[in-house]
């Protein structure tokens, strides 16, 4: 039996056939087949193949068959069917145009709005970074309640928002499309500093980068700081392109090693080769974005715990070259590349496709450095949340962006908490909205 198969990395897409021979399946679209079907792909393709649990029951429904062979250790891999918008994940910042954060106090919780998706519904009815919210669709939120009231208010057509003062906000369920850059601006003059806040990694974004660092280049800019502390990834591709922008390095230079199992080849990607997976309608080449780009030797990036996988790849893919200095907390720890392999009719019958993605390499750096599926940890943890309220990204008083400035020895005012809160309060985030997102690229593999 042929069966097409596609395989990403968290944000890109390997393109794969299997012209093995399966045994016989059962009906077409029947669970038995599905599963039977399922179990003979990861067989083939899990990197922890030898570890699948043995004996399950192929009557089960396939979500739950999937779930029940993965090996425990395993977060990441997935399953969804065609058109089922029950098996996709929605977030808060994809549905409703923002996310926020619960912290704990010791006198109880506060949630913050973290971000706001510029020319979102919620960003032009006056909802900021740093507003504190105290009602979701009317219920009061606290530390018992507010999970499941955020999974509920994902699949309503809108969601009721209340904050603090009092004003509440009406906010419509709708496909939210992020730009890539919001913010992107000189914050210090001596030395020269300059700043910016990627939401993700996508080619969406690309001609906006170049202007931003064709800009930095023209102001000749001594540092940059790359704000990553809220971006769950993208595009592989697209990673290659900032850090040819960035860095000084070459372009046929390693990025990133793929390591699978016995029947994976192992595989490495040059920032060339992983800039070559853009999207159809983009003709970057690596040479040339060296030209244009800073070509720094030393790159302040921000992370926190919703820096995910592509955002990781690009920190840990650079280490080699250039001086990295980690800012914030750490970040999410998603080192893995995932497959997507499709259902033949043969096997969904007359059901709509399904889809596995089931992790197949662990993603290393030129010098074999990866293993960060804990996340990849600052030297030191500055905390976001140490003063309130929440400023404007790119504020020089932000203490992740303070913290650089300290750093490259431009004195930034301190800033100072105005929530009334006690001063030595330690707020611990307890849930983080965001979600892990892929935005796969098609690459070819042997």
């Amino acid at each position: 039996m042929h069966c097409s198969t596609k395989v990403f990395f968290a944000f890109f897409v390997l393109s794969l056939c299997s012209c093995q021979e399966d045994p016989p399946l059962k009906e077409p679209g029947s669970n038995e087949a599905i599963n039977q079907w399922t179990m003979d792909q990861m067989r083939h393709y899990y990197y922890w193949q030898d570890k699948i649990k043995p004996k399950p029951d192929y009557q089960q429904e396939p979500y739950i068959f999937f779930n029940s062979i993965l090996f425990q250790a395993d977060h990441f891999s997935s399953i969804l069917q065609t058109l089922n918008s029950d098996t996709y994940g929605n977030t808060l910042v994809n549905t409703f145009g923002f996310d926020m954060v619960q912290l704990q106090t010791a006198t109880g919780t506060i949630q913050l709005v973290t971000h706001v998706v510029p020319f979102s519904d919620a960003d032009l009815m006056g909802l900021r970074r740093g507003d504190s919210l105290t009602h979701l669709n009317s219920w009061p939120m606290n530390n018992s309640n507010m999970r499941a009231l955020l999974k509920e208010s994902l699949h309503l057509p809108k969601l009721q928002l209340t904050r603090m003062d009092g004003k509440s906000f009406s906010l419509p369920s709708s496909y939210i499309s992020q730009p890539v850059v919001y913010s992107a601006k000189i914050i210090a003059a001596a030395p020269k500093v300059g700043y910016i806040f990627l939401s993700q990694l996508d080619f969406s974004g690309a001609y906006s980068l170049l202007e931003t660092i064709r800009d930095f280049k023209a102001s000749n800019i001594d540092e940059l700081i790359v704000d990553l502390r809220y971006n769950p990834g993208g595009q592989v591709a697209f990673a290659s392109f900032c850090a040819l922008l960035f860095a000084d390095i070459r372009e046929d230079a390693i990025f990133a090693k793929y390591r699978g199992n016995k029947n994976l080849k192992n595989r490495e990607d040059s920032f060339t080769t992983a800039l070559q997976r853009q999207p159809e309608g983009y003709s970057f080449v690596a040479k040339e974005l060296l030209k244009q780009g800073l070509q720094l030797k030393r790159l302040y990036v921000l992370t926190g715990p919703n820096t995910a996988s592509a955002a990781e790849m690009l920190i840990n893919g650079l280490r080699p070259y250039i001086d990295i200095v980690q800012i914030g907390d750490k970040t999410y720890g998603k080192d893995m590349a995932s497959i997507t392999i499709s259902s033949p009719e043969q096997v969904h019958g007359t059901q709509r496709t399904w889809h596995l993605m089931p992790m197949v390499y662990k993603i290393y750096n030129t010098a074999d450095q990866g293993d960060y599926n804990n996340g990849i940890a600052p030297p030191k943890v500055t905390n976001e949340f140490a003063h309130l309220p929440l400023l404007p990204l790119g504020d020089t008083q932000d203490p992740l962006i303070q913290e650089v400035l300290q750093t490259v020895s431009f004195k930034a005012p301190q800033s100072k908490s105005t929530i009334d809160i006690p001063e030595k309060t330690t707020l611990l985030p307890k849930h983080l909205a965001s979600s892990y997102q892929i935005t796969p690229i098609e690459i070819s593999v042997d």
